[in-house]
């Protein structure tokens, strides 16, 4: 009897996720003439394989792997047809002269600092009287005025046909926009100035997102028409409705210090409460004839009316879909099992979207969901206590623990930080936050009757207080969060691999995974050294790209030392923004700083005139104060000339005086001023690099 055989679902959407991850990793896309022989492949092979599983039933499992072979390669054609870029029908296929956009804008305007920002799709190209239909996303920036503030959500508009890819990161190992934007199928920007674009005063919005947009403003007038101001605001706005746009960096720093930051996205807590809550009030519903489906019709009609209220947020549409899965699952309890209902919703948004496997929310709702489903009963077994309150702590600790234990790894692998009170801070905020989410719920069904709406506005602001209280009380103990933990995707894996395992073995009791549980420690360790030992024999040179700036970082010998000029001296978050993700790599994460005037010697560097020297190798860092005369012949070879801040010098002169093997010219020169060295380079035939056009500059020592 196969063991999986109730789990039908689950056994689908493994390989299916398994195509859509390896077209993602590798973005290959095949032709045409490969998928068609592939599919008569796979149709011989299921004919022959039968043939034999009908003859000799021990070739069975040979079927089985034909079928998960087949999702597999279902998988990656669905994630191959579902990315929109290579479509012969795509807007950048139709960037004629003279041409423009009739562009439809999917998202609500986001206001920024200096413009607002429209996700629109490009449905027309308009050339020459003819109306050409097409597909693509592209995200705008409008110029601050009168017209574009009055944009919504649905709204037409037309613009020339002008338009950017989206670039790649311009340092290393920073946050990769470009393919956080494809995941979205949106690679190409723009920006417009006020006159370049024009509103057609059409809306094409779908009515029920409209609706439901109109329902998500009501609903943040009503929280502020009740005195619920400033930080009690923002939380509210993010808490109960999934809007953030009102959080600030402290706030979210103290909820991600506290391990509370998942309160403020509205996700799967949020609606399992909600869940939870319905469960309960309508429980007496199960008790009429037919009542369980009546309960469970009202249930999940419920929950979607709260996601209307939300604005149909993608955290919320997902978490929705999740839970009326369940809801329909413990409906027909003597057929379903828990993990084939989630395998079924995940599917159904898969087969709708196949790159929101890539999103990170979807990526915690669904493990957080399964590690409570399959680790908290086992760990809530080991104790029992009398006592209903102490019970119910021990209940939320062990969710809690569960939770983390499944989350920590993504956690860790996105944000690199871990909270270390997560099981004090859950045991206060989760029933804060049920008490929050439902009392808003009551708040916004009673904000028609004024005079007891104020009542239940202070109420619920009272407990928000408490709430945020309490969160900068534990983001503030000592030792909160462990900060600066690295962990790689293949980490990541086997860190999953061995929580399974550990599982499996204390629910199984079965000895034999001993020794696959410390083959999996083994790679692990094996992997943790390498990398120190890596970061021990590092020998690279660095030059950031940052606006109008300079920085750079040298490494060798287990030792780093950076340079950093007066911006950002003055600007830390051009570091964080820019830089941490690469020093977080490498293991070097407050380096020691040098400036211009310094003069130092040590066991491995020589710093001294603007002449850096370290492992062989030696940089000359040239500013619009050097001057050449003064500066000698440097006894040894110049390996790179680093040029910054305009420097008025003429490339033919610098390299009569630094015979350099490369010329660098940062990004706190102009781009007028690296295309003219640029020409100067190339009519001397001399080898270059401008960090402003091209992006960072990265050598590394390739004898190591």
């Amino acid at each position: 009897m196969n063991h999986y055989s109730h789990i039908p679902l689950v056994r689908i959407l493994i390989p299916l996720l398994a195509g859509i991850l390896l077209f993602l990793r590798i973005e290959f896309f095949l032709s045409i003439k490969i998928i068609l022989l592939v599919s008569v492949i796979f149709l011989v092979a299921g004919i022959i394989i039968q043939q034999f599983a009908i003859k000799h039933f021990r070739f069975t499992s040979f079927f089985g792997v034909n079928v998960m072979l087949f999702f597999f390669f279902s998988g990656y054609l669905l994630a191959q047809n579902y990315h929109q870029s290579k479509h012969p029908s795509h807007f950048k296929n139709y960037n004629w002269d003279e041409s423009m956009l009739r562009i439809k804008l999917i998202e609500p305007v986001e206001e920024k600092t200096n413009s607002y920002q429209i996700v629109g799709r490009v449905t027309h190209v308009v050339a020459q009287d003819s109306l050409i239909k097409v597909i693509g996303k592209i995200i705008i920036w409008l110029e601050k005025d009168s017209l574009a503030a009055k944009l919504e959500y649905g709204d037409v508009i037309l613009t020339d046909s002008f338009h950017q890819l989206v670039k790649e990161p311009q340092n290393p190992n920073t946050f990769n926009y470009k393919q956080f934007l494809a995941r979205q199928n949106i690679f190409h920007q723009t920006y417009r100035r006020s006159g370049e674009w024009f509103n057609t005063d059409a809306n094409e919005g779908t009515q029920l997102i409209s609706l439901a947009l109109q329902m998500r403003n009501r609903a943040l007038n009503t929280l502020e028409k009740n005195d619920i101001k400033g930080k009690d605001f923002a939380v509210a706005s993010a808490l109960l409705l999934g809007y953030r746009e009102f959080l600030d960096e402290d706030l979210q720093r103290e909820f991600a210090g506290a391990g509370a930051m998942h309160i403020l996205c509205v996700s799967g807590l949020h609606v399992g409460i909600i869940f939870m809550a319905l469960s309960f009030m309508f429980g007496f519903l199960s008790k009429l004839p037919k009542g369980k489906y009546i309960k469970t019709l009202v249930i999940i009609s419920l929950i979607w009316f709260y996601a209307a209220i939300t604005g149909f947020s993608p955290s919320v549409l997902r978490a929705s879909a999740m839970f009326s899965f369940v809801a329909i699952g413990q409906t027909f309890t003597r057929s379903t099992n828990i993990y084939n209902t989630l395998a079924a919703s995940a599917l159904v948004l898969i087969i709708v979207d196949p790159f929101i496997v890539s999103k990170i929310g979807f990526q915690l709702s669904y493990i957080a969901v399964i590690s409570i489903v399959s680790l908290q009963p086992m760990f809530q077994k080991q104790l029992y206590f009398k006592n209903k309150l102490l019970n119910g702590a021990w209940a939320i600790m062990t969710v809690s623990l569960a939770a983390q234990l499944g989350t920590g790894p993504i956690s860790v692998f996105y944000f690199n930080q871990f909270p270390n009170y997560f099981l004090l801070t859950n045991l206060i905020v989760i029933p804060l936050t049920g008490l929050i989410i439902q009392g808003g719920i009551i708040f916004f069904l009673i904000a028609p009757l004024d005079l007891i709406s104020v009542y239940a506005g202070k109420l619920l602001s009272y407990l928000i207080l408490i709430l945020h209280k309490s969160v900068g009380i534990i983001e503030g103990l000592p030792g909160s969060t462990s900060q600066n933990l690295v962990l790689t995707f293949n980490e990541q894996l086997l860190i999953f691999l061995l929580i399974i395992l550990i599982s499996v073995y204390f629910k199984k009791k079965e000895p034999k995974l001993i020794l696959p549980v410390l083959g999996v420690i083994m790679f692990l360790s094996i992997s943790f050294v390498t990398r120190i030992i890596n970061e021990q024999t590092i020998n690279r040179l660095v030059v950031y790209h940052l606006p109008r700036a300079t920085a750079m970082d040298i490494y060798t010998g287990g030792t780093c030392l950076t340079y950093t000029c007066e911006t950002v001296q003055e600007n830390p978050r051009l570091i964080d923004f820019n830089m941490r993700g690469n020093r977080l790599k490498t293991g070097f994460i407050n380096p020691p700083e040098f400036k211009k005037d310094t003069s130092y010697i040590s066991e491995k560097f020589m710093i001294k005139n603007g002449f850096i020297s370290w492992n062989n190798q030696t940089i000359k860092i040239i500013d619009r104060q050097t001057d050449l005369e003064s500066n000698s012949i440097f006894p040894g070879t110049i390996d790179q000339v680093i040029i910054t801040k305009n420097s008025p010098l003429k490339l033919e002169d610098i390299h009569k005086v630094f015979d350099a093997r490369k010329y660098i010219f940062d990004s706190s020169n102009s781009i007028r001023k690296s295309n003219q060295w640029l020409g100067e380079c190339e009519n001397l035939g001399l080898d270059c690099w401008s960090v402003a056009i091209q992006g960072a500059y990265v050598w590394n020592d390739k004898s190591k």
